[in-house]
């Protein structure tokens, strides 16, 4: 128990201090969405823009097999896509004072933990063993991971970007 405890702490300590600060924004903006607020599509644009760039960077700058990641990345974005708009299918937007607000929803916190813990682990992974930044079969299981888990957040950008042009056309 004590030498998993070591390995904890340490890799706690060894994690840059930008990545718990991108932690705390995140529990910060998720908790937010936790409750009734007004829709503002570049503010849901901001954690995936993050997450995006995070990603990117890794790809391209460590992997062995960069082209072939990127085309597992963007193929699993899709599925991704589908299985958060199906999250999101019941959300529900209404104006008030002339805003469109969303209605409170826990799932937006649990997408973007979600997110941050698998590629946190995935980035620990290879911090233990970079030599699977040139394992062929690594580079895709990375880049069908982190596609599927960008694609999570588009779901909901969709859905408020359909709510926003169907209340707007209403009105």
């Amino acid at each position: 128990m004590a030498d998993v405890l070591k390995i904890i702490f340490q890799i706690v300590n060894k994690t840059p201090f930008w990545i718990w600060v991108v932690l705390v924004i995140l529990i910060k903006r998720g908790t937010a969405l936790t409750v009734e607020s007004p829709v503002s599509l570049k503010r849901s644009c901001t954690m995936p823009v993050i997450f995006i760039i995070w990603g990117l960077d890794t790809i391209v700058n460590q992997f062995g097999n960069p082209n072939v990641l990127l085309d597992f990345y963007v193929v699993f974005l899709i599925p991704g896509f589908f299985l958060s708009y199906l999250l999101y299918k019941n959300k529900s937007f209404y104006i008030k004072n002339g805003l469109l607000m969303q209605e409170g929803s826990v799932i937006p916190l649990i997408v973007m933990l979600v997110n941050f813990l698998i590629k946190y682990l995935l980035n620990v992974i290879l911090a233990t063993r970079p030599i699977l930044y040139n394992d062929f079969q690594f580079n895709i299981f990375y880049g069908c991971i982190c596609g599927f888990t960008i694609g999570l957040f588009f779901g909901g950008i969709f859905k408020s970007m359909q709510a926003k042009k169907q209340l707007s056309v209403r009105r």
